[in-house]
């Protein structure tokens, strides 16, 4: 089978599975070939020698399988980050916590800053990658998080800046840092999600309890009663009033709300 008659096969299978079929084909095949997507184009009458590889491939994808899990990798700001199917793949939409973070880092000078539910690695990665004096330490509940999370840290050469532990939120954090930056599990038990993360994606990375935002509330809680300055979290879309509720209950008098590329609100920045 040559080039063009694979991604014209791999396009009619991935119809029902994703929202650009031709470019997951042409993605996947670049990846199975260890090729450029531009190769593919240059050369679409050569034969492929392992066909039943590429076939296999399809087949992941088209029964919703993420591409990332199946190429074992995801793009996050200005970096590839290894990925596996116990930890979730990161969104774009948390870059821009990422920036606000960076921004109170930079404003305040903080040297030390704590994550809670480190996964990937990614905002860790790219903070300690921004600010090289930076000491993060990165919790996790997950040993699969933190394994993936670890092999990042390593292939960036960020060991001394990034120290990992595994911990449910802070409980096993002695230190008090300046700022707590978290992408917490927020969305709520009931909630319908796509086959491709709810089929795939660790549940205790997505699920945040019954209606969502009870980590969010311990996490906004805890940090108070730690005596931490600054707090950064992603939430969902619909958890602006509830976690707005929550800081009056707690006498918490500056917050900032955010939103993301499509206009819903998706977190907050607290100052204690």
């Amino acid at each position: 089978m040559t080039i063009s008659q694979a991604l014209n096969m791999a396009v009619t299978h991935l119809a029902n599975s994703c929202e650009k079929p031709r470019l997951e084909a042409e993605l996947l095949l670049s990846y199975h070939l260890g090729k450029e997507r531009l190769y593919l184009h240059i050369h679409e009458d050569e034969y492929i020698d392992d066909i039943e590889g590429y076939k296999a491939l399809v087949a992941r994808r088209t029964a919703h399988e993420p591409y990332e899990y199946i190429i074992k990798k995801a793009s996050f700001y200005d970096i590839d980050l290894a990925v596996s199917s116990g930890v979730l793949i990161p969104r774009p939409e948390t870059e821009l916590l990422v920036d606000r973070v960076a921004s109170i880092i930079s404003r305040e000078k903080i040297e030390e800053i704590v994550e809670i539910g480190v996964g990937s690695g990614a905002i860790s990665i790219v903070l300690a990658r921004k600010f090289p004096k930076l000491k993060i330490t990165a919790t996790d509940i997950s040993t699969d998080a933190l394994a993936i999370a670890s092999k990042n840290i390593k292939e960036f050469g960020l060991q001394s800046q990034i120290t990992l532990v595994q911990s449910n939120l802070m409980d096993s954090i002695k230190t008090t840092p300046r700022l707590v930056v978290s992408n917490p599990p927020y969305i709520a038990n009931d909630f319908e999600l796509e086959k491709n993360v709810h089929g795939y994606e660790p549940h205790t990375a997505l699920f945040g309890g019954e209606l969502g935002d009870e980590l969010l509330h311990k996490i906004i809680y805890d940090t108070q009663n730690r005596g931490v300055e600054w707090l950064a979290c992603e939430m969902g879309y619909d958890q602006k009033a509830s976690i707005q509720s929550h800081l009056q209950r707690l006498f918490i008098n500056f917050s900032e709300f955010y939103q993301d590329f499509s206009g819903f609100d998706r977190g907050f920045i607290v100052k204690f």
